[in-house]
């Protein structure tokens, strides 16, 4: 009978351990694993399994930083995620708007910590 409090215990010490960064990596590559590797690819970059039935090849999330003068562009990240954005490849004008699918009713933060934990995780993916 001792098996089962161990395991409670283990528990317990793994939970601990978890800061709140390493929390919000683990939740940002959740959501990119989720909801943008289908098209993105697991690794970032932009051969996930649906973009052959796209117009164009979806972005190479790994290169951001490196299209962008070494400087990675989180607040546009935060606005086409959040927004849509003029993404031609994705079928139409406009990428999907995430913004409203990360929300929670009666909790307007939820959202943008969601889009934060995935913009960071998205600036990890970065190649220099």
């Amino acid at each position: 009978m001792r098996w089962p409090f161990a395991r409670v215990a283990w528990v317990g010490v793994l939970c601990l351990a978890a800061t709140p960064a390493a929390v919000a990596q683990s939740s940002g590559q959740e959501a990119f694993e989720r909801h943008c590797a289908l098209c993105h690819g697991l690794d970032g970059r932009g051969f996930g399994p649906l973009a052959d039935a796209m117009k164009l090849t979806p972005t190479d999330l790994t290169r951001l930083a490196a299209r962008n003068n070494g400087e990675f562009p989180a607040n546009r990240m935060a606005d086409v995620i959040r927004n849509g954005g003029s993404v031609l490849g994705h079928g139409s004008s406009a990428m999907l708007a995430w913004g409203t699918y990360f929300a929670e009713k009666g909790q307007p933060n939820v959202a943008k910590e969601r889009i934060a934990d995935l913009i960071g995780y998205i600036k990890s993916l970065q190649q220099k």
